[in-house]
């Protein structure tokens, strides 16, 4: 089975992934595989906002999570004993959890359990052959047997590779280990993510073959105005409020990808009899904030409404003059 093939099938068999967020969703385009970055990011704009392009181990993270959601879909980190990246593979079945992959004399791999003794196969000393060794030996201890004599596990990278390995009657250990993954798995690095759906192996999602779009819910407008029109410009989605430092992260990412850096209003207002601050369609203010100077305006001497403004570098909430004209930050849905 072809990576390409394989991928082509998950296309098929899946709906694009959404990773939920208050002010942005993440959507992972699978049709956009084999695309170059300009039609990645036309589907991405004409469906979406934009495409991703700080494409990180968190938003990788945030994928796979929603993988794990999937009902009859299980997750496996795929690796070679040698560490080389899984550029080919052919794997069938699914013994469970721990698994190791040995050739069958039809060239393709079974999922078998690493503790059952089979013959193996290492590299010799130059990395450049292989050798069968035929002695029954659990997975583990075969990887042993191979690195005392300084090699590995064979490692197969390419359908030539795969169908000039001379197997035995039975089957023989290869390189390739896998595991199921579960939702407290957070090491991405290295790892080669593959997924079992209706008894099939399809690669799962890699950032330099899909396009990973995102759908920003924050409405930046085009002009200026005041905080009390700014109220009605927004009208029924109103003006953005900030709830969490997740939220304050994603603004701030939004004006940074606009190359904003004058002040914009949002949803904050003050009230001039009693002096707290609220945002207008939504909660009081709560325990998180981000005021300028580490506190909010003072009463009494404060002007009454509130921007995003960036201050040394980073944006930090504050009291404006309400007739004072800004851009305006609304939230859309």
């Amino acid at each position: 089975m072809l990576l390409f093939t394989a991928m082509l099938v998950l296309l098929w068999a899946f709906c694009p992934l959404t990773t939920a967020g208050r002010l942005r969703t993440l959507h992972v385009e699978y049709e956009s595989t084999g695309m170059n970055f300009t039609a990645a990011r036309n589907i991405c704009q004409s469906k979406y906002t934009d495409l991703l392009t700080e494409y990180n181990e968190q938003i990788n993270k945030e994928i796979v999570k929603e993988l794990l959601e999937i009902p009859n879909l299980d997750v496996h980190s795929v690796k070679w004993s040698d560490g080389a990246a899984v550029t080919f593979f052919n794997l069938t079945g699914n013994c469970g959890s721990d698994c190791c992959a040995a050739m069958k004399a039809d060239k393709e791999w079974d999922s078998v359990n690493c503790t059952i003794t089979k013959p193996f196969v290492c590299f010799d000393k130059g990395y450049t052959k292989y050798i069968v060794i035929d002695k029954k030996k659990s997975w583990f201890e075969a990887q042993q047997d191979c690195r005392q004599n300084d090699t590995d596990l064979f490692t197969i990278r390419n359908v030539s590779e795969n169908e000039n390995l001379e197997t035995a009657k039975d089957s023989i250990w290869i390189g390739l280990q896998h595991r199921k993954i579960d939702k407290s798995f957070t090491n991405f690095a290295n790892q080669s993510l593959f997924c079992i759906y209706q008894g099939k192996w399809y690669q799962s999602i890699k950032s330099e073959v899909h396009a990973v779009c995102y759908k920003s819910y924050i409405h930046v407008s085009t002009h200026e105005m005041s905080w009390e029109k700014a109220l009605d410009y927004c009208n029924a989605s109103g003006l953005l409020r900030i709830e969490s430092k997740d939220d304050q992260i994603e603004t701030e990412e939004e004006l940074q990808r606009q190359n904003l850096s004058e002040p914009v209003w949002i949803g904050l207002r003050q009230s001039r009899l009693f002096g707290f601050w609220i945002w207008m369609n939504g909660p009081n203010v709560g325990n998180w904030t981000n005021w300028k100077g580490g506190r909010q305006p003072e009463h009494q001497i404060s002007h009454h409404c509130g921007v995003m403004e960036k201050v040394d570098g980073t944006f930090k909430w504050a009291d404006k003059d309400c007739r004072s004209k800004f851009r305006v930050l609304c939230e859309i849905r």
